[in-house]
C-alpha cells in the first residue's frame, strides 16, 4: 500500500456533517513545505497557495466552479475576523495561474473587515488561515457543499494535491492526482464485483417457447376477460414468425410494430424474435412526421399495423406494411397451421433484440440497438433477485415505444409468469389502480416513480395484497416512502442504452430520510464507474459522471457512428472487448457503496419518466417562422404538494409586435414532437439569456415566474364566474385546486394551463369525491373546460357515473 503523504491531521473517522464543520485540518510537515515551495516559486503568499488548493479540492469533489472561502490573517487567533473571497475554478485552470487569480481577487477585495457579509452573499466552504510565524496553516471545512466522507480522506487528498502541484504548478487542476493505488482499486474493481455465471445464454424467445412446452395450459397474457395460454401464445407467435420469414425477414432484420398495448402486440414481438429479427416498438400517438423519420432510420423490412392506424405518407418503399390480422390468421390448409418452431433461425447473444428511439439534441431521435444478451441477463437478474417463478403475476402499462415495455414483458414471460395488461381506465385514480393490483394478485411490479408515489398512501389490505416487490424508476425519487408498506421497495435506474436497468437499491425504512434514496448498486454482470472530465475515477463521495459497462451495454445508435463513438467508449478498466456508456448523469458513491443521483452534466432531462433532450424541442421551435430564438427549461414540481415537473418554452418572436400564441405553438410542435415533449406553458423573451460561456442560462429561466397562459383571441370576451354552468363551476374549482392557479375560464385548455396526465388523474379522483364521475381519459378527449362540461352533461351531470 502506498503510504499517505505526511501532513494534515484530522479525525480519520469524522463524517463531513453538512450542519457542522466537515473537519479542521492542521497543515504541517510535507504540506507546509509544499505550500512554502509553491509560494516561493510563484511569487505569491502561502495563503494564496492554500486557498487555491482548497478551491481545487472542492471543485474536484463537487464540480462547483465558483468557490467562496473565508480568510483569516495568520497569527491573529481563532476569534479574529475572517472575510469572504469568491473566485472561479475551472477544471482546465493551471494551478499556478489559479494562485495568481486568487492573489488578484484578494487584492481587489481590500482589507479584512469585521462586518458579516450582506444578505444573499455566498456561504464560505472553508475558513482558511495561512501559515504564519507562530503557527502553521489551518483549514476548517464548513457547509453542506462538502460530501459526507471521513475528514481524514479530505485531509489526505488535500496533502496529495499540494504535493502534485509542487512538482508541476503548470498542470491543469483536473490533472492533479488525488487517488492512491488502493483507492483506485477500491472504486474500480472492488465496487464492481458483480460477475455472476450464466450457463443459459439462450434468448428470451427461446425461453418463452420452453415454458410453453413445460406449462402449455398456464395463462401467459391476460387482458380484461381475455386469457392467452402459453401454448396459444407460442402457436400464434410461431405463425407470425413463419409469415414474416415468408416476407423475407431474416436474422438481424428489423420489424416495426405500430400497435396498441394488447395481447397481439406481445404475440407479434415474440414472433419477430422467433423469426430471428428485432422489433421496433412504435407509438400510434407519434406525429406522422416524426414517425416517418423513425421508419426511415430503422429501415424496417416489415411494418405491422393495427386497426385504425394512421400511417405517414412517406413510408419507405422497401418496407412492407401488413396488418396484425394478416399475421395472426391461421392458413386455410389446417395441415400447415403449425409450422415446426425449430426451423426458426436462432439469434445470437450479440444480435439485436429490439430498437428504442430516444430524444436527440439535434432534433432527430436516436435509435438504440439493444442486443439479446443484455435482455437475457436482465431476465436472469430478475429471477434471482425477486424470486420470479411460474405463478407470479406482473402488470403491463408502458407504451410499446418505451423500453419499459420490454422491462414489463420479458422478465415475466421468460420466467414463466403471467402478464396482466392494465385497463387504462383503472389509472383514473390511485385508489382504482391499487384496487386493480390487489384484485389481480400482482406479485412483482415495475412502475414509474410518479405513479408509484401515488400508491404510497393507498390502504393496502394486508390479508389480500400479494405484491412482494415494487420497483420504481424513471425519475429521481426525492423522498423515502412511508414505513409499513406490505412489500419491499426498490429504487431502480437505467438508461435505454444499457438495456432498461443498470442499478437497483432496496429502500430500508431505517435509512436516514434527510437525503433522497440512492439508486443502488450495479446489477449482476454490470459495472458502474464514477469518472471525472478526463474519464478517470473520482474519490468515493465525489461527484462524477456515471459510466456503465459490462453486459447490457447497447451496440450503439443505428446509422449514427459519430454519436456512437462519443457515448460508447472502450472500457479502460477491463480492456478489450469491454465497452462502457457515458450516461451524462452525475452521481456520487456513498460510504456504503450505493450510488446517489445528483443531476445531469448536459441538457437532457426526464419528465414523467420520459427522457427528453431540451435541444430537440428548441430546434423544433426555432424552425417556426414566427420564432427567432427559443429556449426550454424544466420547472421542478414539489413532491410535497404533488405537483409534477413541467416543461416551459420561451420564444423570442420574429416580430415583437405579433408574438405567437401558445395554442399555435403547441399545435405546430404537436406535428413533429410526441405529446410528452410539448411544453406545458410558453412565455416570450426579448432575448434568450446566456451564461458567460455562451450557453443558455437555464437556471435563470427556471427561476422566473411562470408565464401567464395566452389571453383569448381578439374579439372574444372571457366568461366571468356568473356565466359558468354548475358543472363548469365545479370543474373550474377542481382545475384551480389541482393546478394551483388563480383563475380558470370556460375556454381554457387543461393542458394549456399546465396540466398533465398525473394531474388529470388527480382531477378525476377529486371530482368523484364531489359526485362528478369521469376518467382521466375524458380530460384528454375534452381538454377545453366547457367541452368537458358539455360531454358530462350529456351523460347526466353530477351524481351520474360515467366510467
Amino acid at each position: 500500500m502506498t503510504p499517505p503523504p505526511a501532513g494534515p491531521t484530522a479525525d480519520p473517522d469524522a463524517p463531513a456533517d453538512p450542519d457542522a464543520p466537515a473537519g479542521a485540518l492542521d497543515l504541517d510537515g510535507d504540506p507546509q513545505r509544499h505550500i512554502a515551495a509553491l509560494a516561493a516559486r510563484l511569487g505569491g503568499s502561502g495563503t494564496d497557495v492554500l486557498v487555491a488548493a482548497v478551491g481545487t479540492l472542492l471543485m474536484r469533489y463537487t464540480r462547483r466552479t465558483e468557490i467562496t472561502v473565508a480568510l483569516r490573517e495568520p497569527d491573529t487567533g481563532a476569534t479574529s475576523p475572517a472575510h469572504p473571497v469568491t473566485f472561479p475554478v475551472d477544471p482546465q485552470d493551471r494551478f499556478g495561474a489559479l494562485v495568481k487569480t486568487i492573489e488578484s481577487t484578494r487584492r481587489t477585495a481590500g482589507p479584512v473587515v469585521a462586518e458579516p457579509p450582506g444578505p444573499g452573499a455566498p456561504e464560505p466552504v472553508a475558513v482558511v488561515t495561512g501559515p504564519g510565524r507562530s503557527a502553521g496553516a489551518r483549514v476548517v471545512l464548513v457547509g453542506a457543499q462538502w460530501p459526507r466522507v471521513p475528514a481524514g480522506q479530505l485531509a489526505r487528498h488535500l496533502a496529495t494535491l499540494l504535493r502534485e502541484a509542487a512538482v508541476d504548478p503548470d498542470r491543469q487542476v483536473v490533472d492533479l492526482t488525488l487517488l492512491d493505488a488502493d483507492e483506485l482499486r477500491a472504486v474500480t474493481e472492488d465496487a464492481n464485483r458483480t460477475a455472476v455465471a450464466r450457463p443459459d445464454r439462450s434468448t428470451v424467445a427461446e425461453r418463452v417457447r420452453r415454458w410453453a412446452d413445460r406449462q402449455p395450459d398456464q395463462p401467459a397474457v391476460v387482458a380484461g376477460d381475455r386469457t392467452l395460454s402459453y401454448a396459444e401464445l407460442s402457436a400464434a407467435a410461431t405463425r407470425v414468425a413463419t409469415t414474416l420469414q415468408g416476407y423475407g425477414v431474416d436474422r438481424g432484420d428489423l420489424v416495426g410494430l405500430l400497435l396498441d398495448r394488447s395481447p397481439e402486440l406481445v404475440t407479434c414481438a415474440l414472433g419477430v424474435l422467433l423469426a430471428g429479427g428485432g422489433y421496433v416498438g412504435l407509438d400510434r400517438d407519434e406525429p406522422p412526421a416524426r414517425l416517418a423519420t423513425m421508419l426511415a432510420d430503422a429501415d424496417c423490412r416489415v411494418l405491422v399495423t393495427g386497426p385504425g392506424a394512421a400511417l405517414p405518407e412517406d413510408v419507405p418503399p422497401d418496407t412492407r406494411v401488413v396488418t396484425v390480422e394478416t399475421l395472426l390468421t391461421p392458413p386455410a390448409d389446417p395441415g400447415t397451421s403449425t409450422p415446426d418452431p425449430g426451423t426458426s433461425p436462432v439469434a445470437s447473444a450479440e444480435d439485436v433484440c429490439y430498437v428504442t428511439f430516444t430524444s436527440g439534441s439535434t432534433g432527430r431521435p436516436k435509435a438504440v440497438l439493444v442486443p439479446h444478451d443484455g435482455v437475457a441477463n436482465l431476465v436472469d437478474w430478475y429471477r434471482e433477485t425477486f424470486e420470479v417463478r411460474p405463478g407470479d403475476r406482473m402488470p403491463q402499462l408502458a407504451r410499446p415505444s418505451f423500453d419499459g415495455w420490454g422491462l414489463e414483458v420479458w422478465p415475466c414471460l421468460a420466467n414463466g409468469g403471467t402478464l396482466h395488461l392494465v385497463d387504462r381506465r383503472r389509472l383514473d385514480s390511485p385508489t382504482e389502480f391499487g384496487d386493480w393490483l390487489v384484485e389481480r394478485g400482482i406479485t412483482v411490479c415495475f412502475l414509474t416513480t410518479v405513479l408509484a408515489r401515488e400508491l404510497f398512501t393507498y390502504p393496502w389490505p394486508a390479508d389480500r395484497t400479494r405484491l412482494r416487490h415494487l420497483l420504481l424508476g424513471g425519475e429521481k425519487l426525492h423522498r423515502y416512502p412511508p414505513a409499513g408498506l406490505p412489500f419491499r421497495l426498490h429504487n431502480v435506474y437505467g438508461p435505454t442504452e444499457t438495456t432498461m436497468l443498470a442499478t437497483c437499491g432496496e429502500m430500508d425504512p431505517a435509512d436516514p430520510h434527510d437525503v433522497a434514496p440512492p439508486i443502488g448498486r450495479p446489477l449482476a454482470n454490470v459495472r458502474a464507474y464514477v469518472l471525472d472530465e478526463r474519464e478517470r475515477p473520482v474519490p468515493a463521495g465525489a461527484v462524477g459522471e456515471l459510466y456503465l459497462g459490462g453486459t447490457g451495454v447497447a451496440r450503439g445508435y443505428l446509422g449514427r457512428p459519430e454519436l456512437t463513438g462519443q457515448r460508447f467508449r472502450p472500457d479502460p478498466f477491463t480492456g478489450p472487448p469491454g465497452r462502457m456508456y457515458a450516461t451524462g448523469d452525475l452521481v456520487r458513491r456513498l460510504p456504503g457503496g450505493d450510488l446517489a443521483f445528483v443531476g445531469r452534466a448536459d441538457d437532457q432531462v426526464k419528465v414523467r419518466g420520459f427522457r427528453i433532450e431540451l435541444g430537440e424541442i428548441e430546434v423544433a421551435l426555432r424552425a417556426l417562422p414566427e420564432v427567432r430564438d427559443a429556449a426550454v427549461v424544466v420547472r421542478p414540481g414539489s413532491p410535497g404538494d404533488g405537483t409534477a415537473d413541467r416543461l416551459i418554452g420561451y420564444v423570442v418572436p420574429a416580430d415583437p409586435a405579433r408574438p405567437p400564441r401558445a395554442d399555435r405553438l403547441r399545435e405546430e410542435l404537436g406535428r413533429v414532437l410526441p405529446p410528452f415533449m410539448v411544453p406545458h406553458l410558453f412565455g416570450c423573451l426579448d432575448a434568450v439569456p446566456l451564461t458567460p460561456h455562451g450557453k443558455v442560462a437555464r437556471g435563470e429561466l427556471s427561476r422566473r415566474p411562470l408565464p401567464v397562459p395566452a389571453a383569448d383571441p381578439p374579439g372574444t370576451a372571457p366568461a366571468g364566474p356568473s356565466a359558468l354552468s354548475p358543472v363548469e363551476q365545479l370543474l373550474a374549482e377542481l382545475w384551480r385546486e389541482t393546478l394551483d392557479i388563480d383563475a380558470v375560464d370556460r375556454e381554457d385548455s387543461f393542458f394549456d394551463l399546465g396540466g398533465d396526465s398525473l394531474q388529470a388523474m388527480r382531477v378525476a379522483a377529486r371530482a368523484r369525491e364531489r359526485g362528478l364521475h369521469f376518467g382521466a381519459e375524458d380530460l384528454f378527449e375534452h381538454e377545453i373546460l366547457h367541452e368537458l362540461a358539455d360531454a358530462l352533461q350529456q351523460r347526466g351531470g353530477p351524481d351520474r357515473r360515467t366510467r
